[in-house]
């Protein structure tokens, strides 16, 4: 025992000793100066760097790859209307030139179609504008306003061919409520809404508006959260009415919501076609036979991808012409308000 205690000692005092002798260790930090052999980033990668801000670099990828899938589509339709599609298995697609364009331009069921759509889209936008502004107004701050806003959005959330169904249904001339009802009331007598021509593209025009207007509702009410209440406390007091408080007051704050929801909704209506296939088909008798449905059936049913794509971007060129159109106008309007 007594030896092992000795050992032990000996041996921390070598170790102490070779301690004590051996030369620390260094270890070089590398400063600014040895990394100036390292490759300068090249000059156009520093100016791609300083031109553009880091959020630009962010979304380049999802933009690029939103470029690809839009543009390819978009020039493959110009592409093929001046073809004539084949599809026997083997055969190439047949070049003919503006044959397609002046086939369309010849065509009279394209010129009513676009009347169609035209009434279609009219009616459908002063309708649901118009009562989803009304609505929204009564629903702002009242108690209760979000419950009622949950039940008034159940249609939105039902799908377009689900609402199709439903409404032939209801509109049935032998068991449909609603057609009993509009029997009862003495409204309407003669068979479905859907089955006459002179009714069925109003019965599509509210069964569009039965399903969209709460959309309106939702954006117009966002838009109204909007509104100091300060300035509408300072109208009030210097006399104002509510018609002049509205007009004055409400409508200038809420013309950047009622652009949204006119371009959202506008850009649907006339791309319609949903409901029109589930219901009518374009029937009865044409009657509902919009651009978007003759251009199915175009495609689709004839075969003739050429005429199709030619009256796909006539409409796609309307829709971009008029929503450009409706934007300038209403922020114009806005300008002169606030350079006023």
């Amino acid at each position: 025992m007594t030896r092992s205690w000795a050992n032990n000692a000996e041996f921390g005092k070598e170790f102490s000793l070779s301690l004590k002798n051996a030369s620390p260790i260094s270890m070089t930090v590398p400063g600014p100066a040895d990394f100036s052999s390292a490759a300068p980033p090249s000059s156009l990668y520093q100016k791609l760097v300083d031109k553009f801000p880091w959020y630009v670099w962010w979304l380049s990828p999802a933009v690029i790859i939103l470029a690809v899938i839009t543009l390819f589509p978009f020039f493959w339709m110009i592409y093929i209307s001046f073809m004539k599609v084949q599809f026997a298995p083997g055969a190439s697609d047949v070049f003919v030139g503006w044959s397609n364009w002046g086939k369309m331009f010849l065509d009279p069921s394209v010129y009513t179609g676009w009347w169609l759509l035209f009434k279609y889209v009219a009616t459908c936008m002063v309708l649901q504008m118009g009562l989803g502004l009304g609505i929204a107004l009564l629903l702002n701050d009242i108690k209760g306003e979000g419950l009622i806003v949950t039940v008034i959005m159940i249609p939105m959330m039902v799908a377009p061919v689900v609402v199709g169904h439903l409404f032939n249904l209801l509109l049935n001339s032998s068991y449909g409520l609603y057609a009993w009802i509009f029997k009862t009331l003495g409204i309407y007598s003669s068979g479905s809404l859907l089955s006459n021509p002179s009714t069925a593209l109003w019965a599509l025009v509210g069964m569009d508006t039965w399903e969209w207007t709460p959309l309106i509702v939702l954006i117009l009410l966002a838009g109204l959260k909007s509104v100091p209440r300060d300035t509408i406390e300072a109208a009030h007091v210097d006399g104002s009415s509510p018609w002049q408080v509205f007009i004055n007051v409400t409508l200038p704050y809420l013309r950047p919501s009622l652009l949204i929801a006119f371009l959202l909704r506008f850009m649907d209506c006339m791309r319609f076609i949903d409901n029109n296939l589930i219901t009518t088909r374009g029937g009865p008798a044409d009657a509902t036979n919009t651009l978007p449905i003759y251009l199915y059936f175009k495609s689709f049913r004839e075969f003739n991808i050429g005429m199709g794509a030619v009256i796909g971007f006539t409409l796609l060129v309307a829709i971009i012409v008029c929503a450009l159109l409706a934007s300038n106008i209403l922020l114009k309007e806005q300008k002169g308000e606030n350079h006023a």
